[in-house]
């Protein structure tokens, strides 16, 4: 195997356990032993087990974010406010479609005490604040909002819609904030954008 393809598979790996376990509670023996590779051979390709931890959260951070704006940049570029109601279940869809990067996001914000994994976490959450804003000042630009709308207050409160979807999935009260109520929300904080500025 390559030492590309190894590092891939030993960041598949950690993820699951890292999900399974927690960032402390999860060893390195298990670490290494799910990814069927020796504890020194970990330590080589990340120096630590915080190594590790920090280019998960990194590498499907990143990925995860991207495929979600790839898939709704589509949308965007016909109506940026449809992009904008179905940013909502398109979140939901590929949250659902990996539910141990849910839970690795979680432990981040539990372990954020350490500045590094702050520091990474950070920057996961202000990437996907700045799509968000990226999609309404696209609105904006070709009037569909209003230009007196404050896009960074506008941009805060789909923000705390998307916190709102990642705890009910966490302790499963995805039936109560499921597709058909998660559409209203979407619709409702449309509505308020075109009505907050008179």
């Amino acid at each position: 195997m390559k030492a590309n393809e190894r590092r891939e598979l030993i960041l598949s790996k950690a993820k699951q356990v890292f999900a399974r376990h927690s960032y402390r509670d999860a060893s390195t023996s298990e670490l290494a032993h799910e990814s069927e590779v020796s504890e020194p051979m970990l330590y080589k390709h990340f120096g630590s087990k915080k190594g590790l931890f920090l280019q998960v959260l990194e590498q499907f951070g990143n990925r995860f974010t991207s495929n979600w704006q790839n898939h709704l940049s589509q949308s965007a570029k016909v109506e940026p406010l449809k992009a904008l109601a179905e940013i909502g279940l398109e979140y939901r869809s590929a949250i659902k479609a990996d539910p141990d990067i849910l839970k690795v996001f979680f432990q981040a914000i539990a372990e954020s005490s350490d500045p590094e994994i702050a520091q990474v976490t950070r920057r996961n959450n202000q990437n996907a604040r700045a799509f968000i804003r990226q999609l309404l000042e696209q609105a904006q630009t070709e009037g569909l909002l209003d230009p007196k709308l404050n896009l960074e207050a506008a941009t805060w409160g789909y923000m705390g819609i998307a916190y709102a979807m990642q705890v009910s999935l966490m302790l499963s009260l995805d039936e109560e904030l499921d597709e058909a109520m998660l559409n209203e929300v979407n619709q409702l904080w449309l509505r308020a954008l075109h009505s907050s500025v008179q």
